[in-house]
């Protein structure tokens, strides 16, 4: 088989020459026409960078005028920091809010039963304690003012004292409160007065959502009932400035909060002990027998009533007054005589009660 052998490619003509004048001058023109076609390439690009430059020049100059707006912005910012600061500085407080209708912060019986000295005392003692407290949290501690607001119903604490024989009226209680503001201008009682829509859980949640607002505000100690205080509204507020105070064993929802908690054992008297399940039946004043419910039969009619009586002791003896539906008035029985109460309810809706020596009848 025969080798391929490559055939080189055509050498091209060679162009030829221009003999004459105008073959020379339509070179020419074509010569010129292409560097007319360059020149107007060229200046094209010059025209686009320098548009292109101007427009880098604006954005210059906005990114700088931008630039030192917000240098500006900074610098005002910052003044007016550094003015909030010293405006914090100074009269920074702390405050104490206290729901004294609360179970577990009625205050000592050493401050309330001595009238308007006893308030005065109360107010000594609260500041002394706040400033302890306060002390190891901030260095300024015994400069800091101190604003202490208790809400109560005065009348409502004043027959609770009045039933547990402390005070003898509304008025010694008006004289604690009046003694206990009158010692330190910023210290107040408030009489929040009687119904719901006036308690002093809602006068110190209020409080409490206004003063956590406060910019002078350093820190906040509450003596509030738990169930005055929804962690839903807790968890709005900033609370590494809050410490609440705790008389009974918070509820999870508050432990779970990240809260400081305080005792002030020497300020509130400690709550009472929780009370004894109660027995199936009630036990009367004198340590006598509960009452007891029964279902009893008229032996003439046989007709189906109830009977409601004290359990009998021993020496008591029997059963007391019963009434049936065709006895009528005159079909009373008399007791046998001891000082037990019987009360006894008819099928006609007539009520009987027997004290062993009366007897009272009422239709």
């Amino acid at each position: 088989m025969a080798e391929l052998v490559p055939v080189p490619a055509p050498v091209p003509a060679p162009a030829p020459v221009p003999t004459t004048y105008r073959e020379r001058l339509a070179q020419f023109k074509i010569l010129e026409e292409k560097r007319y076609e360059l020149i107007e390439e060229l200046l094209d690009k010059l025209d686009k960078t320098e548009a292109k430059l101007t427009q880098t020049e604006l954005d210059l100059n906005s990114e700088q005028n931008v630039r030192r707006t917000l240098q500006s912005e900074v610098v005002e910012a910052k003044e007016r920091e550094n003015a909030l600061a010293q405006r914090q500085a100074r009269r920074p407080f702390v405050i104490l809010l206290v729901d004294a209708d609360a179970d577990g912060f009625l205050f000592q019986d050493k401050y309330l039963t001595r009238r308007a000295s006893g308030g005065e005392n109360l107010a000594d003692e609260l500041l002394v304690r706040m400033r302890e407290y306060l002390r190891p949290m901030f260095e300024d501690a015994d400069t800091l003012d101190i604003i202490v607001r208790i809400y109560s119903n005065l009348e409502g604490m004043a027959n609770y004292l009045v039933r547990q024989d402390k005070v003898r009226n509304l008025g010694q209680l008006r004289a604690f409160s009046t003694g206990f503001c009158g010692r330190i201008s910023s210290f107040d009682w408030i009489d929040v007065g009687v119904g719901k829509e006036g308690s002093a859980g809602r006068k110190v949640r209020e409080s409490l959502s206004f003063y956590t607002s406060n910019s002078h505000l350093r820190h906040l100690i509450l003596a509030c009932s738990p169930a005055d205080l929804p962690a839903s509204l807790l968890s709005t507020l900033p609370l590494p400035s809050i410490t609440l105070i705790e008389s009974h064993p918070l509820p999870p929802a508050l432990t779970a909060l990240p809260l400081k908690t305080a005792r002030f054992p020497t300020l509130f008297t400690p709550p009472p002990p929780p009370p004894p399940p109660k027995s199936p039946k009630a036990r009367g004043r004198n340590g006598g027998g509960a009452l007891q419910l029964m279902q009893q039969e008229n032996g003439d009619g046989g007709s189906t009533w109830l009977v409601i009586q004290p359990e009998r002791s021993k020496s008591q003896g029997g059963a007391g007054l019963m009434r049936g539906r065709g006895g009528g008035r005159g079909g009373e029985e008399e007791g046998d005589g001891d000082s037990s109460l019987s009360i006894s309810i008819g099928p006609d809706n007539t009520v009987s009660v027997d004290s062993g020596r009366r007897r009272r009848i009422m239709s």
